[in-house]
């Protein structure tokens, strides 16, 4: 499709469907030129071309404002007022060019156009030892641009109090709209989850039954809450064509954190009260980053820290709120028989699958019968710190540790996996 007005080149489909998401006899404002045209009017189908990859493109060029002066015989630069963005093609007649940069100048004063770097300062095309402070455009001819250009608004007289005007920043009124700098909890992630969301005209809900789009409220809810409940926190998004990473705190409660508010099914008189059980933490950015967790044993309530190949004592507190990632969260009243999963898979690890004796033999050289097993568990539900080698249990075991005591389901005797 092609704007009569403007001579941009605009998608056949994207305008198809522009036009019936807004409905028929409507008004569109395309991206590039940003001027009201009608569709049925001002866009006509343009002759198909055999190039298959088009060398046109639009492009989001910055804007900025710079004073140049002269003062003891040396030309000095300064950046002045807030800087803008307009969306471009690569190939432009300079009119156009340069009636959009008018439409952002704050006032009107004679300038000239040149392409900088982002610093605004040096040439975006000439080599830095030719010390240029930007290649001049012309008004009257065509204009090839390139995605590393910067539009620089050069004025050459500029007042003091235009300056100083220029500086002044006045809060929009949306800015009182922005959300507080005050961590956020739980409970409030939860609620902006079930909260519910009007579909305007600009973002319809398409109806299957009258085929037509229509304004709407969409609502999630939750109709039936696990025993293991696994939150994860969207901190990676995707905006304005980049992926970024939130680092917002989200205070999130060790025990008792009760999700009955934000159910829409029955409950049957069963609690939604959870506790904590792990959680991982992510530190970094998008492109790299470094995980840890916290966990709490099962067997003996204790909280631990794993980071790499350390292992602390440590609880979650607040100060994790916002390298929190991954919670997971156990029903209060649900109970799991640990120790009998665990002896089972011991002894799995300890005997062999045809061994009639009292004993089986280990991987690893080691005798234990069922006694000792029971023996060897109650070493491993030991808290951190404690001898949990097999020494105690088994007199005479041959396998060393790194300490000097003998240990060998602690370390290498077992491989239990959960």
């Amino acid at each position: 499709m092609r704007s009569f007005a403007e001579s941009h080149e605009i998608s056949l489909t994207c305008s198809a469907e522009n036009c019936l998401h807004h409905g028929e006899g409507k008004q569109l404002v395309p991206l590039v030129c940003t001027i009201e045209v009608n569709p049925a009017e001002d866009f006509v189908a343009a002759p198909p071309s055999n190039d298959t990859k088009s060398s046109r493109r639009v492009l989001t060029l910055p804007v900025q404002f710079r004073y140049d002066y002269e003062e003891d015989g040396q030309l000095n630069m300064k950046l002045f007022g807030h800087p803008s963005m307009i969306y471009m093609g690569n190939k432009v007649q300079g009119e156009v060019l340069f009636s959009a940069i008018e439409r952002l100048m704050p006032y009107q004063t004679p300038y000239k156009v040149v392409l900088t770097d982002g610093q605004g300062y040096h040439c975006s095309r000439c080599m830095y030892n030719l010390h240029c402070n930007g290649c001049e455009l012309v008004r009257e001819v065509e204009i090839t641009l390139q995605s590393d250009d910067h539009l620089t608004v050069v004025c050459a007289d500029v007042s003091t109090t235009i300056l100083q005007y220029s500086q002044q920043v006045t809060d929009h009124e949306s800015m009182k709209d922005l959300r507080s700098t005050e961590p956020l909890t739980l409970q409030e992630c939860f609620y902006a989850f079930t909260e519910s969301e009007i579909l305007d005209e600009h973002n319809p809900w398409y109806c299957p039954k009258c085929e037509r789009n229509q304004c709407a409220r969409k609502t999630l809810t939750v109709w039936r809450y696990p025993d293991t409940l696994v939150v994860y926190l969207k901190r990676f998004v995707f905006h304005e064509l980049c992926s970024t990473k939130l680092d917002n705190k989200v205070l999130f409660p060790v025990e008792n954190l009760d999700v009955s508010s934000y159910t829409s099914g029955p409950t049957n008189g069963q609690s939604l009260t959870y506790d904590l059980q792990s959680a991982v933490c992510h530190f970094g950015g998008v492109n790299a980053g470094h995980y840890t967790a916290f966990t709490k044993n099962p067997l003996t309530n204790q909280w631990c820290y794993f980071n790499d190949e350390m292992t602390t004592k440590q609880e979650p507190t607040s100060e994790d709120a916002a390298s929190v990632y991954v919670l997971f969260y156990q029903k209060k009243g649900i109970q799991h028989d640990f120790y009998s999963a665990l002896r089972s898979i011991v002894k799995q690890e300890f005997q062999t699958e045809n061994s009639d004796s009292a004993t089986a033999e280990t991987r690893e050289g080691c005798d234990l019968n069922h006694d000792e097993i029971d023996l060897l568990l109650q070493q491993l539900q030991s808290p951190i710190g404690a001898d949990t080698s097999c020494a105690a249990v088994i007199p005479g075991c041959s396998k060393q540790s790194s300490t000097g005591a003998t240990s060998c389901a602690t370390v290498t005797g077992l491989d239990i996996k959960f």
